[in-house]
């Protein structure tokens, strides 16, 4: 962009024909500099120096010279495209005119104008400045004095004096020379400054005399260390009464009684609602059990012994005072309202409250942490997690010693818990809810802590939340159970015989009886009770295998059932018959793949078999039921297909009686038909109609009889009826059926819409009504030009409705919706007849008024409530989708605030809005809805512009956010730290006002918002400068991205790991242990154990140093 510098000056006010020599003026704060100078312009002046008159102006010339003596350049007047190329053009440069110049006359081509624009200007200003002070301090040097001024006292002039002359090292003779001309000095200055102080009053009062002087600005007032103020006397007596009569604490009974409630209220507080010190797991009837203790033995003392204690400290304390403030005694209402002692006691009751109020938070707090912490392993448990094969290793330990126990059973019903595991979320949140209500029967004292209070509410939600992740895994490990391990036969086969085997064993390794000295053992009961329980133990197996078979029998004996059934279905019709037939071509597919099922399961009784088990008769029917039913199925699809051919020869007779008795009805049809040529009355158009509709009817029924009929024989394989004089017949009974139903409609439409309120008319469907009833009426007319009766139908109604068109535009003015009562007065205006919309108003009605003969001016009039009713609509519109828009407010991470998903839908419609407001803008008739429609362009244009700042701050505060919330970032960068937690303050509250509310067209219209957000832009713009400057001096080995990356994960170590090989030679990795200790180096395989194990946060301080 080129710019020029005489322009420039002369938008400031500045001349250059009228530049005075302002260098001594000018300074370098303004200073610009560029690698590459060019030619400069110079102001100089226009005619030679020989010249008698000076004028300047702007000039190129070149720069030969500077002088550091005279800060000054040498220059020489050059023309547009001029170089020096050789010395041969120096020296004719040189032997034209030159000029020595200050630098406040000259500008580079290279520099920016307008900064030494704004030296020219400072120059000048400093030159008004210096002028109109050398002017003042001349004016008021210039004042007489006379006797009336004031002079110097004696006696301070006799005290500078002796001041002075007591400072060491004065020589006598020196001072004897010099004092009397500096008592003259010191006079004639003070008597100076009080002519001063008289001047500058005169000019204040008198500026229009005096505007050409301007007063020196004040500097800010010398402000003595030490000093004396007279201060009024202040009445003590009378504070010190009203203090005494207004605070308590002016008697030790009351500062006792306030200090011994102090600490019973402590007493309080430091109590607990839970027992959390539990050392063993405990059931959860015996957790509740402890918990409730807790909750009636604190509720006791509240009651009981805390009341007591209070009561008796209060009573003990003031019943030395007797009558008077503190009255314990006091009996009267009206008094002891007025005492002290109820302040006391409103003091009393606030510090209860307050302890009560900690006790109840701070229990609820530790049991939450309690719960927190032993379920901290399960807290991100899926909600299908699978346990594994290894039953007896738990990969969720508890930190501290588990709260609960539960006993694993198997039982008929399967593998479950001793305790339910939703018992546990209920007791939790029962037990948070007694605990609250523990506390509620203190007398006199309101409730200390609401059950639904957000933040009671947020712990209720986090020991409920905890205790189910708690119990997902115990629902994994129950279904992990080897009790719910289904056994193969195969597997239930090995087993029994292992128990039969045993058996045998422990018959042939234990004798009946046996001889020990003098005693005969018998040996027998012990080895038959073994013997016996291995037995029962192998018939427990084959029995639950037996069960199962019998399940899998019945089973298959139910879909083998099934398929019987429906083989022996009744058929009623061909289309039946053919459907059975195509689904028993699928039986033979089925019978395979169940003959496939009962084999495996034949194979699995075998088993049984084998190991000589004795099946029930049940059992034993159902197996042989399953055997038989292949071939029960088989012999009834044989039969079925037989009983099928008989049904469709039976089938196929009634089709030939119905198709007969169908000839006969489509004659009777056609003749009816044929008798709607003689109807010509008008008049009976309604009774004409319903027969009309009867008979239409039935040709419909005859339509969809004759296509049964067709698809039927096409079923039978036999010739298709051809039933075209059936859809010959429709087509010549539609024109009847168009001429009759529309006059029926017509007349009933035409007497609706005169005598029926205007207010239930619809005008949009009339307008549709009349069209299609006069297209169909023409055609009717044509086509019945054969008929002359029915054609003289179509024709009146022809005429009537042409006669009824012309007040179409009448009805649909009147009932336009955005008809308001401004439209009905300035159509009452413009008729000259006053017009209200009333609810027996009627066509009829209208036209007696002769509202037809202003048809024009009421659809002017309607046209233009209708374009203002569709722009209220569309603002209506607008208004009702954004009361549904909302910003998905997202938590972020760890950091307590959040941040906004993408609002791609919300910017979508601020585009869409935008563009319909600005139309809605350059409507000729917007004017009654003008305000409304700048007041909702402000917002979406508002919502727009905080949106576009919104996005920008949350880019860059998601950039910046892991690298300042580093303390080492913030320690070396600590300007740009402090703007960072200057913007980020701002940014929380922002966005936990989001939080509160999301609502986008509530919240993004506020222009506070929109300072704020700028205001955060602006930081974040300083901080990544400042942060990017900070990255080049600090890059070394990484790129910007890896050094960024680094910066960002300070606080976890293990992030160091992959840029390791950049800091280290031959290092690899480390190996960082659980507490992140570093005790092995790696490098290609090679492991190296340290000496030491190393800390993170030794090399933290190392990292520091370096």
């Amino acid at each position: 962009m080129k710019l020029d510098i005489e322009q420039l000056l002369a938008e400031k006010g500045i001349y250059s024909n009228l530049l005075m020599p302002t260098h001594q003026s000018s300074s370098d704060d303004h200073e610009t500099t560029t690698d590459n100078p060019v030619s400069p312009y110079l102001s100089l002046e226009v005619n030679e120096p020989q010249s008698s008159s000076l004028e300047y102006s702007w000039r190129l010339v070149g720069v030969l010279d500077y002088s550091k003596e005279k800060c000054q350049y040498l220059v020489q007047k050059v023309c547009q495209n001029s170089q020096l190329t050789d010395e041969k053009d120096l020296n004719t440069m040189l032997a034209g005119t030159t000029f020595w110049v200050p630098r406040i006359r000259l500008v580079f081509s290279a520099e920016d104008p307008r900064v030494f624009v704004k030296r020219i200007q400072f120059a000048l200003r400093w030159q008004e400045n210096t002028e109109a002070l050398l002017l003042y301090h001349l004016s008021v040097d210039c004042m007489p004095t006379w006797k009336g001024t004031p002079s110097l006292d004696s006696h301070a002039l006799q005290s500078i004096k002796r001041l002075t002359l007591s400072a060491p090292g004065l020589g006598q003779k020196i001072l004897e020379k010099c004092i009397g001309d500096l008592e003259k000095e010191l006079k004639l200055d003070y008597e100076r400054t009080m002519n001063r102080m008289r001047f500058d009053r005169v000019v204040m009062r008198h500026p229009e005399e005096f505007s050409h002087i301007t007063l020196p600005q004040k500097g800010p007032e010398y402000v003595p260390q030490s000093g004396r103020v007279p201060v009024p006397t202040f009445p003590y007596e009378k504070y010190k009464t009203a203090f005494f009569f207004k605070s308590l604490l002016t008697k030790p009974e009351v500062i006792r009684v306030l200090s011994e409630i102090s600490s019973e209220c402590n007493k309080v507080a430091n109590m607990r609602l839970f027992n959390v010190t539990s050392v063993k797991p405990l059931r959860l009837d015996e957790f509740e059990v402890i918990q409730a203790q807790m909750h009636t033995q604190v509720s006791l003392f509240l009651r009981e012994g805390w009341m007591v204690s209070l009561s008796n400290c209060i009573r003990f304390n003031l019943l030395s005072f007797g009558p008077g403030t503190y009255n314990v005694d006091e009996s009267h209402w009206e008094m002891y309202k007025m005492s002290k002692l109820y302040r006391l006691m409103a003091v009393v009751r606030y510090n209860l409250q307050d302890s009560m109020r900690h006790l109840v938070q701070a229990s609820l707090l530790r049991l939450t942490l309690l719960l927190l912490t032993t379920c901290h392993s399960v807290l991100t448990c899926p909600q299908d997690l699978v346990w594994g094969d290894d039953l007896v290793t738990s990969p969720y330990k508890s930190e501290r010693t588990p709260l609960f126990l539960l006993d694993l059973i198997l039982d008929q019903t399967g593998v479950h818990y001793s305790t339910p595991l939703e018992n546990f979320k209920t007791s939790m949140v029962n037990l948070f809810d007694k605990a609250i209500l523990a506390t509620y029967n203190v007398p006199q004292l309101d409730k200390s802590v609401n059950l639904w209070e957000p933040e009671v509410t947020a712990l209720r939600e986090k020991v409920s939340n905890a205790v189910m992740q708690g119990v997902i895994p115990l629902r994994a490990y129950a279904a992990e159970s080897p009790a719910n391990a289904e056994q193969t036969s195969q597997e239930v086969k090995k087993e029994v015989e292992q128990h039969l085997k045993d058996k045998e064993t422990l018959e042939h390794s234990l004798p009946s009886s046996i001889v020990i000295g003098t005693f005969v053992i018998r040996v027998e009961g012990v080895r038959q009770a073994l013997s016996n329980k291995k037995k029962a133990l192998a018939n427990a197996m084959l029995a639950i295998l037996a069960g199962k078979l019998s399940k899998q029998v019945d089973e298959a004996c139910e879909e083998y059932n099934t398929i019987s059934r429906k083989l022996r279905e009744k058929l009623n019709s061909i289309e039946e018959l053919s459907e059975k037939r195509e689904w028993m071509k699928q039986v033979p597919d089925q019978l395979k793949s169940y003959k496939e099922v009962i084999g495996k399961t034949l194979s699995d009784y075998e088993i049984i078999e084998e190991l000589r088990y004795s099946l029930s008769n049940e059992n034993v029917d159902k197996k042989w039921t399953a055997i038989r039913w292949p071939q029960k199925i088989i012999s009834q699809m044989e039969a079925a297909a037989t009983q099928h051919l008989e049904d469709e020869e039976r089938f196929n007779k009634i089709q030939l009686a119905d198709q007969n008795n169908f000839e006969d009805h489509l004659d009777s049809l056609k003749m009816l038909v044929a008798g709607f040529a003689c109807h010509d009355d008008i008049n009976h158009a309604h009774e004409v109609a319903n027969e009309v509709r009867r008979t239409s009817k039935q040709l419909k029924e005859c339509q969809t009889m004759a296509q049964t009929y067709n698809t039927r024989e096409r079923l039978f394989g036999i010739p298709v009826t051809n039933y075209d004089r059936l859809q010959k017949l429709v087509k010549d009974f539609q024109p009847f059926t168009d001429l009759w139903t529309t006059t029926s409609d017509w007349m009933r439409w035409h007497e609706s819409w005169l005598n029926d309120p205007l207010s239930s008319i619809d005008s949009e469907q009339l307008e549709r009504n009349v069209t299609d009833v006069h297209k169909i009426m023409n055609k009717c007319v044509k086509h019945f030009k054969d008929i002359p009766g029915c054609q003289m139908v179509a024709s009146a109604i022809c005429i009537k409705i042409e006669d009824f068109q012309p007040y179409i535009p009448l009805i649909q003015g009147l009932r336009n919706p955005g008809m308001k009562n401004r439209h009905w007065e300035i159509l009452s205006d413009r008729i000259q007849m006053k017009v209200k919309p009333k609810a027996n108003l009627t066509l009829s009605r209208c036209l007696e008024l002769g509202l037809q003969n202003h048809i024009e001016d009421i659809a002017h009039v309607g046209e233009v409530a209708g374009k203002e009713y569709t722009i209220e609509q569309a603002l209506d519109k607008m208004e009702n989708e954004w009361s549904t828009i909302f910003f998905d407010v997202l938590p972020y991470k760890d950091t307590g605030t959040y941040i906004l998903k993408s609002p791609d839908e919300v910017s979508q419609l601020l585009d869409d809005h935008n563009v319909m407001t600005q139309s809605m803008s350059f409507s000729p008739f917007k004017k009654s809805f003008e305000a409304r429609i700048n007041t909702w362009e402000g917002k979406i244009r508002m919502t727009q512009d905080v949106l576009e700042e919104w996005l920008t701050c949350q880019r860059s505060w998601l950039y910046l956010e892991p690298i300042f919330s580093s303390d080492d970032i913030t320690q070396q960068l600590p300007v740009e730290g402090k703007r960072y937690q200057q913007m980020d303050q701002t940014w929380k509250a922002v966005m936990k006002s989001a939080f509160k509310n999301p609502k986008v067209i509530e919240l993004c219209p506020d222009s506070r918002l929109l300072e704020k957000l700028k205001k955060c832009n602006e930081l974040l713009e300083q901080v990544q400068k400042g942060l990017s400057e900070y990255l080049e001096t600090k890059r070394g080995s990484f790129p910007r991205r890896e050094l960024l990356e680094i910066l960002s994960q300070t606080r976890d170590p293990t992030a160091v790991q992959p840029h390791l090989r950049k800091c280290f030679e031959n290092i690899a990795r480390l190996q960082f242990q659980s507490s992140t200790d570093h005790t092995h180096v790696l490098w290609r395989g090679e492991e190296v154990k340290l000496a030491l194990p190393v800390s993170h946060w030794e090399c933290g301080a190392l990292a520091q140093r370096g």
